[in-house]
């Protein structure tokens, strides 16, 4: 051990990561490795691990320096915002020189698979650097705090920046440590993958949500919160998730057994089979901006109480006349209205944000859990093409049709009878949630009485009979506390959404003028720059009206509101943003063609909302306002 190096090392540690510098001070446990460390042609430390009698050199045998230099010329120019992930610390000069040469708004991530490999480079090589406590550097060391990674990943890497990440893994790190470098690796990936769908979910129902909002908005006036069913149900009580898979036309009918002796929901699409079957759920979810009204076409349909959102596709909830149950849909204008609530009641109105895993079932699973069950049993959950089928026969069609599966796009999981099941994309994205849920949650039994499709790890398998048997064990009548919830507005309350609903014009054509007002602005600025001199005075006043206008488009709701309608645009936009230009003027050309764009959307997605607004929440709040005149009138 060097104990200079060492002293220096945990000096720097114990000011920033106190609890770590513990940690290595506490006795080590005994490698399955050696560490050698030896010089190289320029003095600095070469590491080499040898284990089970191979001797591997990290991060390179005679000069560590030249593989990062070799790495930095390949990478070519690293941008700014750029995210750097270091895999393996090695002797810590490769991430030294990354660092020179990365911008100062890059993130750099570190891994190191080892915490023994750790502690033995604490000891060699001066790695005070890193611990600085004014760098953007994050570090990943497993066996002291891998349960950080997701965190480090959410902070550093979006989907703005993703496609400018830079990654270095350090030589013989993956022979040395294989599983812990594939696990890593997997994990960003997965990582990347889940903001490349949740952005591209948000640009497909970005203008369908915005304009379901308006339309579905007065839902609200009379709906309920999902905070209602917070915790209503015993958590000996049971919740059992219905899916539509094509494994439910096994055991529907057993499902009866269960009425009175579990809550029971339904995703959208299982409930005309439900019906048919007669059993009527005590609620049922629905998710999707675009799901078709025909699932919906039931005479008992309204029977049940909807999970819904404002963002939902408009025909299911005109369909439904029953009770509707809302939670969070990051609707700025639905928002803006419960928090006036909340400021006139005195406590926190804000729906709750059920966790989903971006299907309805995933997120009927988190309800039951909300509602209070320890035990979540789910059925006609596949996640696969049982029979070469998507769906349960009376979902979408009376008898489902099989579906080609020679085009590519399915692929082979493991099933729950212990063979093998063709699956797609998304629906092993959602296996793979609930294998996620199952750990995270362990203090909820999930069960699986699916009797087909894809296996979920962490998951109890048995038939429905048996998990009725087990689990429904006494009565409880559900119902009754879902007709005893309290609507959300109330009395004097119901003034606050019909004052929003119907000023919505004026506050879009407030909206529309400012984009208006901005366009001109980006003009003035690009007449600016195109003068052969350019005064200081002259940037200055227009960059601050600009300033201005921007603040009022990022913190006005109904600004917010109009441009949640314009992502598609913003996708367009986003991967310019980061781009360095070569000089000032340049950049600020660009800022002003962007800002165009983007403000000429906002006055034409304002005049659109308009239209829509006018034929929905104005004349409702004028019918209704009329209405309480009358009321009074009589009272």
């Amino acid at each position: 051990m060097n104990k200079e190096i060492y002293q220096k090392n945990m000096c720097a540690l114990q000011k920033k990561y106190p609890a770590w510098a513990n940690i290595l001070q506490k006795k080590q446990k005994k490698r399955n490795f050696d560490v050698i460390v030896k010089k190289s042609l320029l003095e600095d430390p070469i590491l080499i691990v040898k284990k089970y009698d191979k001797i591997l050199y990290l991060n390179g045998k005679y000069a560590p320096e030249a593989v990062v230099e070799n790495w930095l010329r390949q990478q070519g120019k690293i941008e700014e915002y750029a995210p750097i992930v270091v895999m393996g610390i090695s002797n810590g000069k490769h991430i030294k020189r990354i660092m020179e040469v990365a911008p100062k708004t890059s993130n750099i991530l570190i891994y190191e698979p080892s915490l023994e490999l750790f502690r033995r480079e604490m000891e060699e090589v001066d790695l005070s650097f890193l611990f600085a406590l004014d760098i953007p550097v994050g570090i990943i060391v497993d066996g002291l705090n891998e349960s950080e990674l997701q965190a480090y990943f959410n902070l550093m890497i979006s989907y703005d920046n993703m496609t400018l990440i830079k990654t270095y893994v350090s030589g013989n790190y993956v022979e040395l440590f294989p599983e812990h470098m594939e696990k890593f690796v997997k994990q960003l990936h997965k990582h990347i993958d889940e903001e490349t769908i949740t952005w591209n979910t948000l640009i497909r129902y970005t203008d369908i949500k915005a304009k379901n909002t308006f339309y579905n908005l007065h839902y609200l006036y009379e709906g309920y919160s999902v905070e209602e069913l917070h915790g209503i149900l015993p958590e000996d009580i049971p919740t059992i998730v219905v899916s539509a898979g094509p494994s439910l036309n096994k055991n529907i009918m057993d499902l009866k057994k269960a009425v009175g002796k579990a809550c029971i929901i339904a995703t959208d699409t299982a409930m005309k089979p439900l019906l048919n079957a007669g059993i009527i759920p005590n609620l049922f979810v629905i998710i999707d901006g675009l799901k078709p009204g025909i699932l919906f076409e039931h005479e008992n349909i309204s029977k049940v109480p909807m999970v819904t959102m404002t963002g939902v596709s408009v025909e299911p909830m005109e369909y439904h006349k029953g009770k509707k149950f809302f939670y969070y849909s990051s609707s700025p204008l639905e928002h803006q209205i419960l928090l006036d609530l909340g400021e006139k009641e005195g406590k926190n109105c804000i729906l709750p944000n059920i966790p989903t895993g971006g299907s309805v079932a995933t997120t009927a699973y988190s309800l039951g859990v909300y509602m209070g069950s320890k035990t979540v049993i789910l059925m006609g959950q596949d996640l696969a093409m049982t029979g070469n089928h998507t769906h349960a026969d009376g979902t979408f069609q009376d008898k489902m049709d099989e579906i080609d599966i020679s085009n590519g796009q399915y692929f082979e999981v493991e099933s729950i009878d212990g063979g093998k099941v063709l699956t797609r994309d998304d629906f092993d994205r959602y296996r793979k949630w609930f294998e996620d849920i199952a750990e995270k949650w362990n203090l909820i039994t999930m069960v699986d009485a699916t009797e087909g499709g894809a296996l979920i790890h962490g998951s109890k398998v048995m038939t429905l009979k048996k998990a009725i048997k087990k689990y429904c064990v006494r009565n409880f009548n559900v119902k009754w506390h879902i007709d005893h919830t309290k609507k959300i507005f109330s009395d004097e309350n119901q003034k606050i959404p019909l004052e929003y609903f119907e000023n919505s014009e004026k506050k879009l054509r407030e909206v529309q003028k400012k984009a208006k007002d901005g366009l001109e602005y980006y003009e003035k600025l690009e007449r600016i720059l195109q003068k052969n001199k350019i005064t200081d005075v002259q940037l200055y006043k227009i960059l601050k009206k600009i300033r201005k206008l921007n603040n009022y488009m990022e913190h006005d709701y109904m600004a917010e509101t109009v441009m949640d309608s314009l992502l598609g645009i913003e996708s367009a936009l986003r991967p310019n943003i980061y781009k360095e230009q070569e000089n000032q003027k340049q950049e600020l050309l660009d800022v002003a063609e962007q800002g165009k764009v983007m403000l000429y959307g906002i006055a034409v997605g304002a005049e659109e909302i308009v239209e829509i607004a006018q034929k929905t929440i104005i004349p409702y709040a004028k019918k209704h306002k009329t209405e309480e005149v009358y009321k009074r009138k009589e009272e």
